[in-house]
């Protein structure tokens, strides 16, 4: 096993060193177990250079994705990356879409352990195209082209939140 690159955590619980070796099935099977004994998330991110989990597990990470669901076929996905200066940001949190024409309602709900988060259609995805996405993010630290991203929230230097919701949602490319 190399040096660890990236970190795992399944449901809040289960916590798994990532050395480049993954492969989409690494991913496919906490998300395709989304709704059964409590599995209702999946949260990726890079580990700074020479740094174990142990090392940063108490630390905020400014860049992630994330995947929330309450069954295999009814996923949301989020993604934190550096931006959104336009709005006073240094990061922003966004939930990840299908290209779709105009705003799509909020009206499909996504059951999770504090309460449902709504998301529009063209925003669930199974767990097959949440594994690709993954995959994507895990080999190339971006999601793939074609996607747009919905700002929700906002982040400056000192980590006070910007409500974004109600921007509109762009592509990622």
């Amino acid at each position: 096993m190399g040096a660890p690159t990236h970190v795992m955590i399944y449901s809040g619980r289960n916590v798994a060193e990532m050395d480049g070796g993954a492969g989409p099935l690494q991913f496919l099977g906490p998300l395709g177990a989304f709704g059964q004994n409590d599995n209702r998330s999946l949260l990726l991110y890079a580990l700074p250079a020479g740094k174990e989990y142990k090392d940063v597990a108490n630390e905020a990470t400014t860049e992630y994705l994330q995947a929330a669901g309450h069954s295999p076929s009814a996923i949301t996905i989020e993604i934190r990356k550096p931006g959104g200066e336009q709005w006073g940001a240094e990061w922003v949190r966004y939930v990840l879409g299908h290209q779709h024409d105009g705003d799509a309602p909020l009206d499909v709900a996504i059951q999770l352990p504090h309460g449902a988060e709504y998301v529009s259609r063209p925003e669930v995805f199974s767990s097959e195209e949440a594994a690709d996405i993954f995959i994507s993010y895990y080999e190339t630290g971006q999601i793939p082209a074609g996607y747009v991203l919905r700002p929700v929230e906002g982040y400056t230097s000192d980590q006070q939140l910007i409500d974004l919701r109600g921007q509109t949602a762009h592509a990622d490319h």
